[in-house]
């Protein structure tokens, strides 16, 4: 790695870092989805940086311009912009306890691990890919986009009975 692809993978740890740690604290609904995208668009640049262009393409889609839109469009269904009071207070310290047991393991356990060296990435992986979407795998790829409707026409009748 160059030292501008060392310092922007840094940069993209720490936006990364600061944006997760936003989202799981504030306390407004709408700050949370936000920084929440701050996040997946972040580690969309630590992918980038880190040879993998097609998943950070599928992460920018997927995540950033799918899950944070039905969760903005969720939240504009709700009725309160603002998390309930006892949602943040009565498992706030069993929560903390546990981020920081299974992040202190996930420290331990990459200080310990040998990476071996990144292997050179294979021309057409990315067109063997789109294939197999279309043709071996078209079938799952569909069944997940009908179920992800259906959650969204359940999710407004519910919201339409409870408004009614």
């Amino acid at each position: 790695m160059t030292t501008a692809t060392t310092v922007l993978f840094v940069v993209f740890g720490v936006l990364a870092a600061l944006s997760a740690l936003y989202a799981v604290l504030t306390r407004y609904l709408l700050r949370s989805i936000v920084a929440l995208g701050a996040f997946l668009t972040a580690l969309a640049g630590i992918f980038y940086l880190l040879a993998a262009d097609f998943v950070a393409v599928v992460q920018i889609f997927v995540y950033v311009g799918g899950i944070v839109v039905l969760m903005l469009f969720a939240l504009m269904l709700s009725s309160s912009g603002v998390r309930h009071p006892t949602a943040s207070s009565d498992r706030r310290s069993l929560g903390s306890i546990v981020a920081y047991a299974v992040g202190g393991m996930l420290v331990w356990a990459s200080l310990r691990s040998t990476l071996p060296g990144m292997p050179a990435a294979l021309p057409d992986s990315v067109p063997y890919l789109g294939r197999a979407f279309l043709n071996e795998q078209l079938f799952p790829f569909e069944l997940i986009g009908v179920i992800l409707l259906a959650a969204v026409v359940a999710a407004l009748a519910l919201v339409r009975k409870e408004r009614a």
